[in-house]
């Protein structure tokens, strides 16, 4: 009898949490597909080549915020800012304006997603020059990663993926009525380790 008690007792503790988890999973299903806007900062790690043709690898850091509207649980759109440090050595920053896409690939607690970012970055500083007339140029950014999503309707992610900055300078080396000025374009071509949250 007593261990008739003990296999009822389990069964409902296993029969209770088996309804909690459905019921957490059809919230969570209900949040991918609601639209609403959402909000997302993050942080990470970037490592690679330099923007000159040095074969040694340099690291970096990266600090970002977005804003978007979300349609569904496939397909975000949004805009978004932040810092992009590269080259400790020689230090040059970024500052990306650009528009994103991501989404979700699953309805799981803990699911696949995807960004794609593309704008233009803006130098705020050149660790290789001070005679930049053009400190722009293209920037693109994919990645992939896991979300830990809470019933709350707050997330955190974790994610790797790969960034590329261009830039162009102008370097003045003149000397006396001598005048000597480079075109320089550069590629700074990253990978990345990017933590963050969603809410």
């Amino acid at each position: 009898m007593r261990h008739y008690i003990i296999f009822l007792f389990i069964l409902s503790v296993l029969s209770l949490q088996a309804q909690d988890e459905n019921a957490l999973s059809n919230s969570l299903s209900k949040q991918s597909e609601t639209p609403r806007f959402y909000n997302s900062l993050a942080f990470g790690f970037n490592m690679g080549r330099p923007g000159t043709d040095a074969v040694y690898m340099q690291g970096g850091l990266g600090f970002r915020y977005a804003a978007g509207y979300k349609l569904n649980k496939w397909m975000n759109f949004g805009a978004g800012t932040g810092f992009e440090f590269y080259d400790f050595d020689a230090p040059t920053v970024f500052i990306p304006l650009y528009a994103e896409m991501r989404g979700e690939l699953t309805n799981w607690r803990v699911t696949p997603f995807y960004i794609v970012e593309v704008g233009m970055g803006f130098k705020l500083r050149n660790g290789f020059s001070n005679y930049d007339n053009k400190p722009k140029g293209a920037y693109f950014r994919p990645q992939l990663g896991w979300k830990f999503k809470r019933k709350s309707g707050f997330a955190s992610t974790v994610g790797v993926g790969y960034v590329l900055q261009t830039s162009r300078s102008k370097y003045d080396n003149s000397w006396g009525d001598d005048i000597y000025i480079s075109d320089i374009r550069r590629k700074y071509q990253r990978y990345f380790v990017q933590f963050g949250f969603e809410f």
